[in-house]
């Protein structure tokens, strides 16, 4: 299945899609609808999943943005503000601190000369799941939903897409977004080339069972409430500091994601 998303609002689209769809599933005996590869296309600037029903929390997602820019697996600090972080912790670490894929050694600064030097390069590709044996073990809590992220410079715009494994409609996607949107913007920034679209291609797009009360209200009041502390642009020596971990208060960007 594919779908395309416009404005914010369009998002509602992936909740009838699921509703029209979804089969149900008992992965880890955890009852679950599930729609099997999804592809939906991201237009620039949609971000936030702000529905009646959904109870966004904006200062949560700048923490988490913030905890990726840190990009240390043994930072559980997250822990203290979204409880299920703490029943994965395995050993002080958590292998789903995506920032520690993306600004390591093959992360942003390697693609980044990769396009520089090749920008028809098919290979600016951040890979995630399956880069620590951790990932593989079968009795492994803390996995990556994400497999990889890439980018590709077509139309002389930055194109970002993720492939996951497995996606929630409501946390895992309401949290997605804007991270991956942010990274985006950050890969554009340092190119120098204006923001493309984002495509998601998703194994598993799914509700659970137990959260499908959220879900139906969602989809029965069907408002979108628009986000009145919208994030700034990220300047291009913002983004410099960013992928080396500095949240510098002095960029507007930065005082956002700070402003809790």
């Amino acid at each position: 299945m594919e779908i395309h998303i416009n404005t914010e609002p369009q998002l509602l689209k992936l909740y009838k899609l699921l509703a029209q769809h979804g089969k149900k599933i008992s992965p880890r005996g955890e009852a679950t609808y599930e729609i099997e590869n999804l592809t939906y296309h991201i237009a620039p600037g949609v971000r936030f999943h702000n529905f009646t029903g959904r109870n966004l929390n904006l200062s949560y997602i700048k923490r988490e943005m913030a905890w990726y820019i840190n990009a240390n697996p043994f930072d559980t600090s997250i822990a203290e503000h979204a409880a299920q972080w703490g029943r994965i912790v395995v050993n002080g670490k958590l292998n789903s601190n995506y920032g520690s894929y993306w600004f390591g050694k093959h992360g942003v600064k390697h693609i980044v000369t990769l396009l520089q030097i090749d920008p028809s390069s098919r290979r600016a590709i951040i890979p995630m799941y399956g880069t620590d044996p951790e990932h593989l073990s079968i009795s492994a809590l803390d996995v990556p939903c994400t497999l990889a992220i890439g980018f590709r410079i077509r139309d002389n715009k930055v194109h970002c897409h993720a492939i996951m494994r497995s996606q929630d409609i409501l946390w895992g996607m309401g949290n997605d977004l804007p991270t991956f949107s942010f990274l985006h913007e950050i890969v554009a920034q340092l190119l120098n080339l204006p923001i493309g679209n984002l495509t998601v291609h998703v194994g598993s797009f799914h509700v659970y069972e137990s959260r499908r009360g959220m879900f139906d209200t969602i989809l029965a009041r069907a408002e979108y409430h628009n986000i009145k502390d919208k994030p700034p642009a990220i300047e291009k020596l913002e983004a410099e500091g960013l992928i080396r971990g500095q949240i510098n208060p002095k960029f507007a960007f930065s005082q956002w994601l700070l402003n809790l």
